[in-house]
């Protein structure tokens, strides 16, 4: 593999088998994600993603699995319940955050929850000052876990969209974007032009970005069974750190992000190529590090068959 490659799947895969399409029971869920850790291909895989509610399920397993070496803990992402109003939205955080720290505490240095997904209640979104007001509330408690809010893209998305990043990126903190890139239905998909808009944005505003569902293929693709045709990770990770790294447009960024072809995506002598532009292993890394972080996939197995099979690893 190619150093730009690695460089960009670095830790980029973080486990969701308790979702769909695949929705494992927890246990075949963890023990998979046991076998990737310790596999050769451990370097892509990111956190384990559950929610928070469910982290004491995992007591039993921690014998067993949980590593003892404490500078390779299970990494977690924890998905909050978020809420129906400020008021609920902060009272589920609490609870999430508690259910959190005391898996920590259980459990030591052999794991680490450090990543908090939730969603933003609908009606913050609608109102800059109030999502402002929510967040100065939030984040204090949230403390050095990292967070990142989920913001559907519906009804005056534009709108939405310039709310939420310049909300997030006023508050700091490192609060993260998190867009949800797929799903069982057509509706589910965002447009190339509304994940150009995401990453745009996100880079003006110096917010980070991580993705869910949808991504489990390199490059873009259609789905029978959604009825729809899915984003690619390559393009959109690949086409992310290009824009953050190139000051890419949003209908630059739209031209990467709709390639179905492996050829324009070019990974040789530790650089990545697309179009007209160049960046090499070291700048995708900071990229990675600061601006487009993650992506959520119920499958470990089928991104890396698929880049397998493109003669990419």
């Amino acid at each position: 593999m190619d150093g730009a490659l690695r460089a960009l799947m670095a830790g980029v895969i973080d486990y969701a088998g308790l979702f769909p399409p695949a929705k494992l029971p927890l246990e075949p869920a963890i023990r998979n994600y046991a076998t990737y850790h310790a596999g050769a291909d451990a370097f892509m895989l990111g956190r384990f993603v559950i929610p928070a509610a469910r982290l004491p399920e995992l007591d039993p397993f921690a014998a067993e699995l949980f590593p003892t070496d404490p500078g390779q803990p299970f990494r977690f992402a924890a998905l909050g319940r978020g809420g129906a109003d400020p008021a609920d939205f902060l009272a589920g955080l609490d609870a999430d955050l508690a259910a959190m720290r005391a898996f920590e505490t259980r459990h030591r240095e052999r794991v680490a929850v450090d990543v908090l997904e939730t969603r933003l209640p609908a009606g913050a979104l609608e109102d800059a000052d109030a999502l402002a007001g929510l967040l100065d509330d939030a984040l204090p408690r949230i403390g050095a876990i990292r967070p990142f809010f989920e913001v559907p893209l519906a009804g005056d998305w534009r709108r939405v969209l310039d709310v939420a990043t310049d909300a997030l990126g006023t508050a700091g903190g490192g609060a993260g974007f998190k867009l949800r890139t797929g799903g069982l239905e057509a509706s589910a998909f965002p447009s190339c032009e509304q994940v150009a808009a995401v990453l745009v944005a996100c880079r003006e505003a110096q917010v980070p970005f991580k993705a869910t569902a949808g991504l489990h293929h390199p490059l873009r693709c259609r789905d029978d069974a959604a009825q729809a045709t899915m984003h690619g990770f390559l393009n959109v990770f690949g086409g992310g750190v290009m824009a953050f790294l190139r000051g890419l447009s949003e209908a630059q960024l739209a031209g990467i992000l709709e390639q179905q072809d492996a050829a324009p995506f070019r990974f040789e002598d530790g650089h990545f190529r697309t179009g007209a532009w160049a960046v090499g292993a070291d700048e995708i890394a900071r990229a990675r590090r600061e601006a487009v972080l993650s992506f959520g996939s119920c499958s470990f197995d089928e991104p890396r068959a698929d880049l397998a099979a493109l003669g990419l690893m």
